[in-house]
Order: C-alpha cells, then structure tokens, then sequence
C-alpha cells in the first residue's frame, strides 16, 4: 500500500497548486503556492476555495478521469472560484455545505461537459463552469429557506468584524488607504477582486509575483484593464463596479489569454487585447443590463464568450497569418515567443520529406529545372544527370558506343524509403545517336514514398532492375542501373518528383535534403536546395563514427560521468514520436532529431546546470560527415541564455522584436582517417550578440571514439558513454 499512496499524494498535490497556479494561465509550483497562501489570508474564502479543488480532483480521481488534466490542475480551477464565491455569498451552517458540495459536484460535471464538446474544437472552456454553477445557485438558492445569504449590511458590520479579530488583518490591509493614481488604485483593487477581498497590499503582491513570473503577460493583463478603465471614464460607468463580482477581472483574463497565452504573443495579439477590449466592455455591460432584474451576476462569462468566440473564428482560417497558436504550450509566454521564434528561424523552411541524390560519387547536371531541351512546360521541374571527366567530358574514347559513357550502367539509388510503385522493363537500348520517341520515357522505376510524393527515374538499362513492383526500398537502395532508353539520344539519368503515380505525370519542384557542389577544392554543403544546371554534385558521404555515436535510438542507456559525478540517460519517444534524451536526476529532457546526414536538437527543458545541457549546447546540430573544414550554422533559442542584466528587458519587448541573438556555430577540424576514422573533432563556437555590441564567444570541443563522446570546455569536460 505504501508504494501506492505515494504517487497519489504527489498527484493530489500538484493538482491542488496547479489549479491555483492555472488561474494566471499558469504551471508554475511556486506561483501557485504563492496565490493559494494569498487566497488563504481571508481564510474564511480561501478555505472554501481549498476545500472546493480538493473535492473536485477527488471526485476527477474516483470517477477515473484523466490523471493528467488532474496533475495539471485543469479540472480544479474552476472549483476555487466556485469554493470562494460559495462562502463569500452564503452564512456557513449544515444545509449550507450540503448546498456547497452540490455546487461542486455540478461545477465538475459542467467541466466535463464543456470540455468534450469544446475537445473537437480545440477550444478552451475558461470559467464557463463556474459561471453556470453560480447561475444555477443564484436562481435557486432562495427556495431553501435554511440557506442563508450574506446581505450587504452583514458584510461589512459583522464579518467585518470577524475579519478584524485575525492576528494578520492589520498587515493585510495597512495600504488601504494609501494615496494613489486613481487607474492604479482600481487596478490593485480590482487583481485583489481575484480572491474577493480589497486589499491594496494583496493586489501588489498580486502584481509584483505576476511580473516576476512573466513580464509579457503582466503586460498584457495591464494593457486589458487600463483600456477598460478609459472605456468606463469615456462612457460615464462608475469606476467602482470593475472591482464587484469579478467585473474588471474579465479585462485581466481577457489581457493574458488573448495576448499572452493562446495565441503567440506579439505585437498583433497586443492590438487584438487593445482594440477589442470595448467590445468586451459591450459584452460586459449587455450581459448585465440583461440578467440584472433577476437578482444574478455575469461574472466571468463576457471574458470566457469573447475569448472562446475570438479563437473559434481564427482557427476557421486557412492560413495562420498575424495570429499564430503554440504548438506545445509552455505556459511561459516568454518561452513561447523565443522557442517559435527560434523554430521558425530553424525549421521554417525545413523540409519535411528529404530526398537524396540518386546515385553514388559525383555525377553533373546536364539538364536542370526548365531546361531548354526537354524540361518544358508541365515536365519543366526535372533533373537530368551525367558524370563527366576532368575536362568535362561524358565518355571517353570515340563517344561512339553507350559502354564508353561514364555514367552507362552505373547504379541508380531509392532517393528515400518508400515501396516501388511501378516498373517499365519493356524498352530496348537505343544506339548513341538514335531516339526511340515512341517510348519517350523508355524503362522506368517509380517511387511511393507514402507522403503524396512519387520520384520517377528513366532511361534506365533494360532488365537492370534489383526490385520488383511491390518491394519496400530504403533509402540508398540499388534499384537498376542507369541506360540509354526511350528519348535519350545518350546515357543519362532523368529524375523527376511528381505528386501522382502515372508515368510522365507533371513535374513537382522538390528540392534535395543535403548535398555537396563542387566549387574548387572544397566541397559546398547545400541544404533544402536543386542543383543548378552544369554544377558537379555528389550526396554528404557519412562518418560511421558519428552515425553510430549519435544514433541514439530508444531504449539506448547513455552512462555520462562529470568531475566525480555520474549520471545514467534515457532515450524515449513521447506521445508524438519525438526523440529525446532523459536525465532523471537532474529532471531535464533534450529533444533530438538525427535525419541521416545531420544530428540536431530541437527543443530543451529542465536545469541549465544539468550536464544534458551541457550535452544540448555543444552538440546543438553536427554534420554527421568525416568531411572536415564544413561549417553548420544555426541559432539557439534564448530560454536559457541572455547577456548578464538583459533578460527583463528582453523579455519585456520579445513580442515586437528581439535584440539578444545566440549564433552556434559546428565544424569538423580533425579526423585521423578521412574513409574510417577512429577518432574525429568538432569545434563548437556559440555567440551571444545583444544590439549591437561586441558577442560574447564560447568554445567547445566535441570528441568522438568508439563508444565515447568527450566534451570539453574552459571549464568542464563531459564524458558520454554507451555499449
């Protein structure tokens, strides 16, 4: 049993913080304990609030739903507002906590259901819950004479003087009659109004841990009420009203989960909080103008319909364009705006399906995209490829016979994996100088890479095929042999990408993965690029070495040792098929990709003090190639890093523009055998730049043998190990 209640405990617990925590759109422990001790400081609502989440979570727990929205406090924030408007509204007697465990009861079940038919959608309940569940109380309570509610005169005689009576009252409320700006008087009232209290002193505790935990969204939340508090003034509403029954808190919430947290913070989401806060202002006021006569509030529901409205009608779109959703939400709008912005500087143009050369060594487009000669029209995208000489000649000898080409019978390769849709094995070999134009393609191969992507390759060698219609090739697979069929007055290999499986389809424009172009002695990396017509190319040529130590498959153990220290890493697979590496220890994962040709990572969370970082920033993204003097450029994103005395001020602006850059740089300096090294050098250089000052540089090496990875810095050396 003792192995049980332990996880269950900890899942109570994290759900219990988190719910409190989510209230602010939030995951952070430590802020969410902050605003239950806040919650707690009118105990009489904070207990009611506390009692509401943990009846909820247990009820999630026993009826077996989700864990996960448990843990992550999803099912229980609605509950606190619940818990805390019960006991604000109502005496407390023994058909009151009757009333309030329905109440509870009911703002669980309407989560539920909000939640599986908004699911579809992918839009978010918000406090639509707890706004029914008050609805229902508001309109029925008064049927049960034994339910005693709180009248004005009661409030601010008798729990008032109950209120004073706590040891704590005097601390809590010392600012209260502190001489402020009207705007920000209201401001601190009305964050207060969060936790149905008054006190100035809660309100900047309020905002004081809001901006230390995120300095977009204490804007944004600002930004809401400021132009709700100028549509009040403009419109002659008595100011006072946005701190009763949670009025202003619709404009803070409207603020952070417009601009700060469902949609990626910036400069347009910004103008969405500015400019459509009147709107909310109408909504607010016809709401209540509307139910008003019958004795119930709107609360939160004018902040939750907009929300929801705005959302529903930017997911109708085509194209993402000025409003664009996080693909993983982070919780952390600054983390949010620095990792999309780093993805779309890494990954924006990245190509999700990569092609490879389809042949071995070094072979010269003849033909490139809309040649002159028969890449026309629709069959315009198409590659033809020869290999040439020294002196850039295609055969030697007299040119006279199809053996004396270069590239006559050498191997055609899969460009990627995927199963062989169709073959022409039915054309005969043309003689130099002849063209067989009634079988234009002459003998054919055609790829299904099972993405909505066929290669076609043609002109192939009669009864050269290695497969057969049906085969599953992998990438670099022989599948014939290069020949002189159909229209191919010479040997010479065509090559084509099409989006259907016929022969002779119209050509699609897709660019290679990598490649080298020869350009004197030194070979150029092109990465996502065609080749240009005349250019020499050849396909990355792979280090083994570096393949097999940066193969990190799941299920594969890392054993790493630093100064006197060891850790043991994980490789696994989430949810969504991404690799990644764990350290339990230090409790950070490091998502990594390894495509064949090059090893990167692509996202990073955990402790910067944990060697996986260290692991993370030096082996950012490698050429897996025994090729040296190749430099790999990329940019780092800045959750981690930031120049000393800059990241408030960083963070502050990222939604407009971001002037702290981290430039990484990677290139292969030493192996000791260029074709089967055991040994090979990568020098790691990273730059963090801020405006436009001198970059700070850091430098790294990054040393693979057998079985080991060495990493080493001015001021910590790294050993990774594997068997």
């Amino acid at each position: 049993m003792g192995i049980q209640i332990q996880p269950i405990g900890k899942l109570h617990l994290n759900g219990l913080i988190n719910s409190y925590a989510q209230i602010f759109f939030s995951q952070n422990s430590a802020y969410g304990i902050l605003l239950l001790v806040l919650s707690m400081l009118d105990f009489r609502l904070g207990a009611g609030g506390l009692a509401a989440v943990v009846l909820t979570n247990i009820l999630a727990h026993l009826f077996g739903f989700s864990k996960g929205k448990i843990d992550t406090g999803l099912y229980g924030f609605n509950a606190i507002f619940i818990g805390i408007s019960m006991v604000y509204k109502f005496h407390i007697n023994p058909p009151f906590l009757i009333l309030f465990i329905l109440a509870v009861i009911l703002g669980f079940m309407f989560t539920i259901w909000f939640e599986t038919m908004f699911a579809k959608h992918q839009i978010p309940i918000l406090t639509l819950p707890f706004v029914l569940t008050l609805t229902v109380i508001d309109l029925s309570f008064s049927t049960f004479t034994r339910i005693m509610p709180i009248v004005p005169f009661e409030r601010f005689t008798v729990l008032l003087a109950e209120q004073m009576k706590v040891p704590w009252y005097d601390a809590v409320h010392m600012l209260d009659h502190l001489q402020l700006p009207q705007m920000l008087y209201y401001y601190l009232k009305t964050i207060a109004s969060i936790f149905f209290t008054d006190s100035i002193l809660v309100g900047m505790m309020l905002v004081i841990a809001l901006l230390l935990h995120s300095r977009i969204k204490s804007t944004v939340a600002f930004l809401g009420f400021l132009f709700a508090f100028v549509t009040s003034k403009l419109m002659g509403v008595d100011i006072g009203e946005l701190t009763q029954n949670l009025a202003g808190v619709n404009y803070i919430f409207w603020g952070m989960a417009i601009g700060s947290f469902f949609i990626i913070p910036s400069s347009y989401t910004y103008l969405l909080v500015i400019g459509l806060t009147p709107v909310l202002f109408l909504f607010y006021s016809g709401i209540e103008n509307l139910i008003s006569d019958i004795g119930i509030f709107s609360y939160t529901l004018s902040f939750s319909l907009l929300s929801i409205l705005i959302l529903y009608i930017l997911k109708q779109r085509s194209t993402n364009r000025f409003f664009n959703f996080p693909y993983i939400q982070y919780f952390n709008p600054e983390k949010t705006v620095y990792k999309n912005v780093n993805y779309m500087q890494r990954f924006g143009q990245e190509l999700l399906f990569k092609l490879q050369l389809p042949f071995l060594d070094k072979w010269t487009v003849s033909q490139g995209y809309d040649g002159a000669i028969t890449h026309l029209g629709e069959w315009g995208k198409a590659l033809d490829f020869v290999i040439t000489d020294d002196e850039g000649k295609s055969c030697f000898g007299g040119c006279a016979r199809k053996e004396e080409y270069y590239c006559y019978h050498k191997p055609v390769l899969a460009p990627a994996d995927g199963y062989v849709q169709m073959i022409s094995n039915i054309t005969e070999e043309n003689e130099i100088g002849s063209v067989d134009t009634r079988n234009n393609w002459g003998n054919t191969i055609i790829i299904n890479h099972l993405n909505g992507l066929y290669t076609q390759m043609s002109h192939l060698k009669k009864d050269s095929f290695r497969v057969r219609t049906g085969d599953y090739v992998k990438r670099g697979t022989v599948v014939a042999a290069c020949g002189n069929s159909g229209r191919s007055p010479a040997p010479h290999l065509h090559y084509q990408v099409q989006l259907t499986p016929e022969v002779g389809a119209t050509t699609y424009p897709y660019p290679f993965g990598y490649f080298f172009e020869e350009q004197g002695d030194k070979p150029v990396l092109r990465i996502g690029e065609t080749p240009k017509e005349g250019s020499i190319v050849c396909n990355v040529p792979l280090s083994t070495l570096a393949s097999e130590a940066l193969d990190a498959t799941p299920g594969r153990s890392l054993s790493v040792k630093q100064e006197n220290e060891t850790w043991l890493w994980e490789v696994a697979t989430d949810a969504f098929n991404k690799t990644y590496i764990r350290c339990d220890k230090t409790g950070s994962t490091a998502y990594f990709d390894n495509d064949g040709t090059m090893f990167y990572f692509t996202d990073f969370e955990g402790k910067k003090s944990s060697p996986l970082y260290l692991f993370y920033r030096s082996c950012f993204k490698l050429l897996l190639s025994n090729e040296k003097d190749i430099t790999i450029n990329d940019w780092m994103p800045l959750t981690k890093e930031h120049p000393a005395g800059t990241k408030w001020i960083q963070d502050l602006l990222s939604p407009f523009i971001l002037f702290t850059r981290i430039r990484y740089e990677s290139v292969l300096t030493e192996a000791d055998n260029i074709h089967y090294p055991e040994k090979i050098v990568y020098r790691i250089v990273t730059k963090t730049s801020f405006l436009n000052f001198k970059p700070q540089s850091r430098e790294a090496s990054v040393t693979i043998t057998k079985k080991r990875i060495e990493i080493n810095t001015q001021k910590q050396t790294l050993c990774i190990n594997w068997e």
